[in-house]
């Protein structure tokens, strides 16, 4: 028996108008607007619609989860639907719909890409607050194909804008990119490089980086960041902004993550065997591997493995990683702050819910994000240096540790110590180095 058969067993179709099947077909039930599979056939046949040519522009609503977290599911339905509205007004599109969740599409007409962001921006600012908090920021992630010959593409034209829109990363800006060929060779390139990754783990290739942290009152060595670096074939060094990208995109980042944590471990079980003077190791938490069901089993295998006192292990997330299912999150921080590990938060400042952090999450250390520390200075900002005055005192209000990033002047040095910083990370003190030239700044039990 076929599915059509077993649905008509179930539901009796006759009972329903021409009218409404049309409207199940076409419209999403929570906007009233029309569906994926209204655009979907206009895309496949746009001259049977009228359309010779045509640029295709796919968005989203980031962080929408938040909205419904924070204001409740309601105030994200109303948000979706004053983007639809808003759609419906556009002139210069064709056919509009919500496709799924947050995400939205539109066939616009084949204009100049100078105006079609001009446009996209002018349309993006009408909502760039929600109607029930005008403090509360919306933003966009748009990606948009403008192609000529759009026949030649046909329905992949989608999938050009999805992967342009993708390309957009900032979290805290509304986005419009446009798709480029070399996108598709950036692709290309994550691909590649995502399926050597087990092979340079076999081979060693992965290299444990230090960048060490000192407290300014007394210049003494407190601590350190792991970062991980890739010695390609052993034929010369790549950046952590030319994969770890890719690994994130494809979700495989957690093997390097483990590899990292485990790569510390290995070297603080060394150090104490050699009777160094331990410090903290920050390593860096990725999302993808926050949100795995085994991640506290997996790191308590690991720093068991190696017998490591865990105050000397401090995972550090990004305040972005905190934009997502919250009440999750702070288990699993309470999970690890109940093993005896330390707990940071990484590019403090950058987001829109930085005190809500500091409110709910067991937070051992802030990091002040280097934005924020390039503006200080005697001659500079007022503002910024009120501001980070101000975190500073909050921390210690708060009893959590602080610490600054991205330091590269004495006079910036000078002013975080006045003000009471507890540790300092940058150029000032030491760019990341290799782990023999990091074991030098040891000192002895």
């Amino acid at each position: 028996m076929n599915r059509v058969k077993k649905l008509e067993e179930k539901v009796d179709i006759n009972k329903f108008t021409k009218e409404d099947l049309l409207t199940m077909a076409y419209f999403e039930p929570v906007t009233l607007f029309y569906n994926w599979n209204w655009m979907r056939e206009r895309i496949a046949e746009p001259k049977k619609y009228g359309i010779d040519t045509f640029a295709f522009v796919h968005f989203d609503i980031k962080d929408f989860k938040v909205v419904n977290e924070l204001y409740g599911h309601d105030v994200g339905d109303n948000l979706l639907r004053k983007v639809c509205d808003i759609l419906d007004e556009q002139d210069w599109a064709y056919y509009c719909c919500r496709c799924d969740n947050d995400n939205f599409a539109m066939m616009v007409k084949k204009i100049p890409d100078d105006e079609i962001r001009a446009r996209l921006e002018a349309m993006f600012k009408r909502m760039e607050f929600l109607d029930e908090d005008p403090s509360f920021p919306v933003y966009f992630r748009c990606g948009v194909a403008s192609i000529d010959d759009v026949e030649a593409y046909g329905a992949t034209i989608t999938d050009l804008a999805k992967m342009a829109q993708h390309s957009g990363v900032k979290p805290n800006e509304t986005e419009i990119k446009f798709y480029t060929d070399k996108m598709r060779e950036e692709q290309l390139k994550g691909k590649m490089l995502q399926s050597d990754l087990d092979r340079a783990l076999a081979a060693g290739e992965f290299i444990v980086y230090y960048q060490p942290k000192y407290r300014p009152s007394d210049n003494i060595l407190v601590g350190a960041e792991a970062l991980i670096r890739w010695d390609y074939h052993h034929e010369g060094i790549i950046p952590p902004s030319e994969f770890i990208p890719y690994f994130e995109k494809e979700g495989v980042i957690g093997k390097l993550d483990r590899y990292v944590l485990e790569s510390v471990c290995q070297k603080l079980e060394e150090w104490k065997h050699k009777g160094y003077k331990l410090v903290p190791i920050s390593v860096n938490m990725s999302r993808a591997q926050l949100y795995s069901p085994v991640l506290v089993k997996s790191i308590e295998d690991i720093v068991n493995k190696y017998d490591v006192d865990r105050k000397y292990i401090e995972f550090e997330l990004t305040e972005s990683l905190a934009y997502g299912d919250t009440v999750y999150l702070i288990q699993v921080m309470n999970s690890l702050r109940d093993m005896g590990f330390m707990l940071s938060i990484d590019d403090f400042g950058t987001g829109y819910s930085s005190l809500n952090l500091l409110a709910n999450m067991p937070l051992t250390t802030l990091k002040i994000d280097k934005s924020f520390i390039d503006g200080i200075g005697e001659d500079s900002n007022r503002r910024v240096n009120y501001i980070v005055r101000n975190i500073l005192d909050t921390t210690k209000d708060l009893e959590i540790s602080s610490i600054a990033e991205g330091v590269e002047s004495e006079t910036q040095k000078n002013l975080l110590r006045d003000w009471g910083v507890d540790s300092i990370q940058g150029f000032y003190y030491s760019k990341p180095i290799p782990v023999d030239q990091f074991e030098k700044l040891f000192s002895k039990e």
